[in-house]
């Protein structure tokens, strides 16, 4: 029968302290954290809604950005959250010359609503009837947004 010593009670096989060492290193990569933090976390956009700051959140920075921004925008329209609604609202559509972009209380004189029926460029069509509605209440600015003067 084996004489079992403090050290040998203490001994770990090879596995297991390949493994703890392991874990360890994991654990220094971590960089302390134990689990994935709030500010690690893809935030995700709220619920759109018929309000222009929602339909900026919502649909023009993450889907029309991409083309229509920076110092040479697709059809001259920038739609990041700077621009947008001063390149969209009462302003002539460069497509469409005798249509406003946005056409406030006129969605089906809006040559926005036009060009999403017909192509869409990544919209889905559940989200023109929040545009529609927002054009049709006035196309008013939002809260965070600047509205030039006409």
């Amino acid at each position: 029968m084996p004489k079992w010593t403090l050290l040998r009670c203490l001994a770990l096989p090879p596995w297991r302290a390949r493994l703890g060492a392991i874990l360890l290193l994991l654990s220094a990569c971590s960089g302390g954290q134990t689990g994935v933090g709030a500010d690690s976390m893809m935030t995700v956009p709220p619920p759109l809604t018929a309000d222009f700051d929602s339909i900026q959140t919502n649909i023009f920075t993450p889907i029309c950005a991409g083309c229509h921004s920076g110092t040479n925008p697709a059809a001259n329209l920038n739609l990041d959250a700077a621009h947008s609604y001063n390149d969209l609202v009462n302003v002539p559509s460069t497509e469409e010359p005798m249509l406003d972009r946005v056409k406030p209380g006129d969605p089906a004189n809006s040559y926005l609503v036009i060009h999403l029926q017909k192509d869409g460029d990544g919209a889905p069509a559940s989200d023109i009837p929040f545009v529609v509605q927002w054009i049709t209440d006035g196309a008013p600015s939002g809260g965070s947004m600047p509205m030039r003067v006409r």
